[in-house]
């Protein structure tokens, strides 16, 4: 008999005085899981299986050795679609205070001495007295978030550590004999391991800037798979079967990248702020810019590299040869046509509250300045703006 003949099952009748049970709103989690989906963009799955293995293991529900780390976690997926920052974002809202996450940048360890760095050189080797880079200060911190960032990068021999402590939970530094527990430490581990494969199959989609969200949903399906066989293919089946998830993150749809570019324009508003410049982009020079820094392959960081180009760069031409005074709201408007390669406009209008706003942030920098410089002894800095900053760069004067 195959499958869709199977007679359907019977519903099982609720022993009597049984409640049925609902998600409360108790959980703290909740708040995280809020912030990591308003600042990571296009990955609402990667942070949910992210959040429900930190629920897990905020409750005690893990299986096996209780030393382990809280929780291990691999994050699969193209390259700029926010697997990092996702770690950093969890690091800050754990710890807003700072001290509570450590990135461990695995492409330093293409060799297998270099290894370590991270625990310290044995007695009689050079670089004993240099402070390993597995920090205890850093990691024995409760709920602290541990970074090895690009995994595939490392040798055998950084797998080899990092087996162990997704095992044991601990690893002892060489240079002091010093045993670093990772129980309340979040490893978190990211790869980009069968990335060619990944670029191929997002060639062969055709996946463009129009692509609909369905269609970057199921191609993020594939990307997981692709990027599953390639995880078999690189690291040993124990070394796998220590993680307790592997979390895939999406590429981004046009959508995504809409939003992404809103958050980019805020930050760099915030920057403008200290010259009194508040920059507005028209919906045509936005999809214009999206256009020219959409790739699916790459995935975010293209677009910052359009946003530098497009806007940062004539903006910073324009406010420093005079074209547009300080205290002024700019709009930028796209005039090209069919045409990608033609320029964007710049206009702008006067604005006295931006220009008081600009003042006011200057007379602050400069207080802070002298503060700073009456309570260590030292000579205040010059302005990072304008002639002084032009300075700077090769010492010689300008006029």
């Amino acid at each position: 008999m195959s499958a869709h003949q199977l007679a359907p099952l019977p519903a099982d009748p609720i022993p009597e005085g049984m409640q049925l049970a609902t998600r409360g709103t108790a959980n703290p989690l909740d708040a995280i899981e809020h912030d990591l989906r308003n600042a990571i963009f296009g990955q609402n799955r990667a942070i949910e299986s992210l959040i429900r293995a930190l629920n897990r293991a905020r409750v005690g529900f893990s299986a096996g050795n209780r030393n382990r780390p809280l929780v291990n976690l691999l994050f699969l997926g193209p390259t700029g679609v926010g697997k990092s920052e996702c770690a950093k974002r969890l690091a800050q809202r754990l710890h807003p205070e700072g001290g509570g996450f450590l990135k461990i940048d695995c492409s330093i360890f293409s060799q297998g001495h270099e290894v370590s760095a991270l625990v310290g050189a044995p007695p009689s080797y050079v670089g004993r007295d240099q402070k390993p880079l597995l920090d205890p200060e850093i990691i024995e911190t409760e709920n602290s978030v541990v970074l090895f960032d690009e995994i595939e990068k490392g040798t055998a021999e950084l797998w080899n550590l990092l087996l162990q402590i997704m095992e044991d939970g601990e690893i002892t530094l060489l240079n002091s004999g010093r045993v670093v527990s990772f129980r309340n430490a979040i490893l978190i581990m990211t790869t980009n391991v069968g990335a060619k494969e990944m670029v191929d199959f997002i060639d062969k989609r055709n996946i463009g800037f129009r692509s609909t969200r369905q269609d970057m949903e199921a191609t993020g399906q594939q990307i997981y798979q692709i990027g599953f066989e390639a995880l078999q293919r690189v690291f040993r089946p124990e070394w796998i079967n220590r993680i307790d998830e592997i979390i895939a993150f999406r590429p981004l749809s046009s959508s995504t990248m809409s939003q992404i570019f809103d958050r980019m324009l805020s930050e760099a508003n915030g920057q403008y702020l200290n010259y009194g410049i508040q920059v507005e982009v028209s919906p045509a020079a936005k999809d214009h810019i999206l256009r020219k820094g959409y790739n699916p392959t790459f995935g975010a960081r293209p677009l910052r590299a359009r946003m530098l180009k497009d806007i940062d760069a004539p903006l910073a031409d324009l406010v420093a040869s005079g074209g547009i005074p300080q205290g002024s709201r700019v709009y930028v408007a796209y005039h090209g046509g069919e045409q990608y390669d033609q320029e964007l406009r710049f206009y702008y209008r006067r604005d006295e509250q931006l220009a008081e706003e600009a003042r006011r942030r200057r007379e602050a920098r400069a207080r802070e300045e002298r503060e700073r410089a009456l309570t260590t002894g030292a000579e205040p800095k010059p302005s990072s703006q304008g002639p002084a900053m032009a300075r700077s760069i090769d010492a010689v004067p300008r006029r």
